[in-house]
Order: C-alpha cells, then structure tokens, then sequence
C-alpha cells in the first residue's frame, strides 16, 4: 500500500549528524549566491532535494570514524576536555600504505606525559574482512567487539576470530598501530586498545607515557605499523608486514599552572604535605602533591602511605579520571615523594583536597 507523505518522520531516518559534518554543511549552504526567483518550485523539486541533502548527510556521517572522544566515553565513561577534543579532531591525518592495509594516523596529540594516537586501518581495495587486534584471533568477538558480532549475527558469544572467518568466509588479518617513543622519552609504560567501526573496520588506540620532564619541545617519534594475515581454518601465519615511519610529534604548551599551600595540618602516616601543584593543558589538569618523608622511613613504606591517598575536589569528592588513565606515586627520591593525579577538567580548580582515610586536608 502506498503510504501517506505525511507519515513519513525522515528526522528519525538517521542517526544525528556530527557537529563537523553539520558545520561543513552550513557553510557550503550559506556559500550559494542568493538570486532573485524566476520561476514557482514545484513541491517534488522540494521533497527531491530534501532526500538528496539528507542522503549526503548519511553519507557524511558514515565517513566519520570512532575515535579517542569515543573511546573514552564507551570505555571509562570519560567527559574529554573541549580543548582538547579540538586538538583531536583538527589533528593532521598521516596515511601509510602496509600490505594490503591502509593505516591512516586519524588523531595524533602529545602534553608532557602521554601521546595519544588512533589509527584507522581497512582494507585498501575496500573488500570485505575481520580485523582482530594484534594476533589476537583465539579470543572470543563477542567480549571484544559487540559491533562485530551484531554486524554479521554472530550469536554464538563463545566464537572466536578464527571461527567466524571460517563460517562467514572471510579472510582474518590481525593489525597493530603503535608510536615508538625513542629511550629518553620513553617511561616504558603504554596502553593498547582497539574499537570497531559499524562497518567492521578497525580504529587501533595506542598511548604510551612520557618520562618525566622528558618533553619541553616536540617529539621525536616512530610510527610503527603491522599486518599479520591467517589461516582461519589453521590459525597458521600466511604473511606478515611491518612498516615504519619517523614523525615528529609537537607537545601541547602548558596553559596555566598554580601551586595549593595547605589550610593547617598536614601530615598523613609521616608524609607531611608540602603543596600541590596544578598543571592544565588542552589534555586537562595534572595535580602533583609533594611530601617529605620522616628519618628512617623506607621507599616501600613511603609508597604504602602515597596508596592510601588522593587528590580531590574542594568537598572532598573524587575528580574526573584523567585521560592518561593512570595515578602515579613516586618515592624514588626519598625523602621527597609525590603523588600525581590526572583529572578530566576545563581549567585548575580554585581549591583542592588531598584525603587519606578520615584526614582531609584543604589547600589554596
């Protein structure tokens, strides 16, 4: 039966259109020169172009790929600065062939302490295959990817990146997207993580940490990329290819800084609180409480008491993790020994607290 127009609700055809693809929209719309009318518009002209402008705008949403905003929100829950979502999303993209794989370096962003890179990798020739994370192709898809598993109806939860490229025919390739950090950047610490694309694609996260005070000017850095094709019906290697690439990676400039003295007494198990001091860049906000240490205290304790300990708001209440994901206690310079806490904020709080089971101490 044919159906009314005006049944027709086309705002919900499509999922919401990404501020970027909006904002390109509107500029190209109010680009036309405005002319004087020569002739009635018929009402199908209207319909015909409204389908055309809202066809362009799936197409527009469909070319926008997961990122480290997404990956934050789905994984931690975490509200990305707006300063440094910019930084994100104005990041120059740096696309490298490997294999039969296209690497595309979407977001690239350094501060002091972390670099934070996500790679989009597909197919070249635009065919159709799984993507597992590294060499990862015994774990189940299920409880790595739900969008996988929902894109080619895979409702045995327990099936395995092997299994599947086996039932559904498909060719399994395992992908990696690091930065190598060269040794005097390099803490030795990093995070690795992927997301899948709706269209089965993969978005690879890496973020390896910065050593401290390593990193006052740009970064010198190595893209390194892998493609590791199998055998889903024998998990045997077929072929594998690697690729590097030397970047420099600029750091993000520090924005404001301030240093919190203690409102009274502050001492907690033996460390006496000296200050906290406060450090913001478009990445957020790095709190580092500094304590001094008692005579014959070792290292070991000192690192007892620092995990015993946070920084928080001015009442006391956690602040928003931080995107480095990582609380850092430091005792290695006995007696001084600090404690580092990265939060998800704007700008450096007017007050905050460091607390240790009941003792509470504010500081300005």
């Amino acid at each position: 039966m044919k159906r009314e127009m005006d049944q027709l609700d086309l705002k919900q055809a499509f999922h919401p259109v990404p501020e970027p693809c909006y904002r390109a929209l509107m500029d190209a719309a109010r680009s036309v020169r405005e002319e004087k009318p020569v002739k009635r518009i018929s009402y199908r002209a209207v319909v015909i172009a409204a389908v055309i402008l809202i066809a362009a705008m799936a197409v527009a949403y469909a070319a926008v790929r997961l990122g480290w905003i997404d990956y934050y929100d789905q994984q931690y829950g975490i509200a990305v600065p707006r300063a440094a979502q910019e930084a994100l999303e104005t990041s120059q993209p740096k696309t490298c062939q490997v294999g039969p794989m296209t690497f595309t370096y979407q977001q690239l962003l350094t501060d002091r302490r972390i670099v934070l890179s996500s790679a989009a990798v597909s197919l070249t020739d635009g065919g159709e295959a799984l993507y597992a994370d590294d060499t990862n192709v015994y774990e189940s898809i299920s409880a790595i990817s739900d969008t996988v598993a929902s894109r080619y109806s895979l409702t045995d939860h327990s099936m395995t990146w092997l299994e599947a490229a086996q039932e559904l025919d498909l060719p399994l390739y395992g992908v990696r997207a690091l930065v190598e950090l060269p040794p005097e950047n390099d803490l030795g610490s990093a995070m690795e993580d992927a997301l899948w694309n709706e269209d089965g694609t993969i978005v690879y996260f890496n973020m390896p940490m910065l050593a401290p005070g390593s990193a006052d000017g740009d970064v010198n850095a190595t893209l390194y990329m892998a493609v590791t094709q199998f055998d889903p019906a024998t998990g045997e290697v077929l072929e594998k290819w690697e690729t590097r690439e030397e970047v420099t990676l600029p750091v993000a400039p520090l924005l404001a800084e301030k240093t919190y003295l203690a409102q009274g007494e502050a001492v907690f198990d033996g460390l006496t609180l000296e200050s906290v001091r406060g450090e913001l860049y478009a990445t957020g906000v790095y709190l580092t409480a500094t304590f001094t240490a008692p005579d014959g205290m070792t290292r070991e304790e000192a690192m007892d008491v620092l995990h015993t300990l946070d920084i928080c708001d001015a009442d006391g209440a956690p602040l928003p993790m931080g995107l480095s994901l990582s609380i850092c206690p430091d005792a290695e310079a006995l007696p001084v020994v600090t404690l580092e806490v990265p939060a998800s904020l704007e700008a450096l709080p007017d007050e905050v607290t460091v607390v240790g089971g009941e003792t509470i101490v504010s500081l300005k």
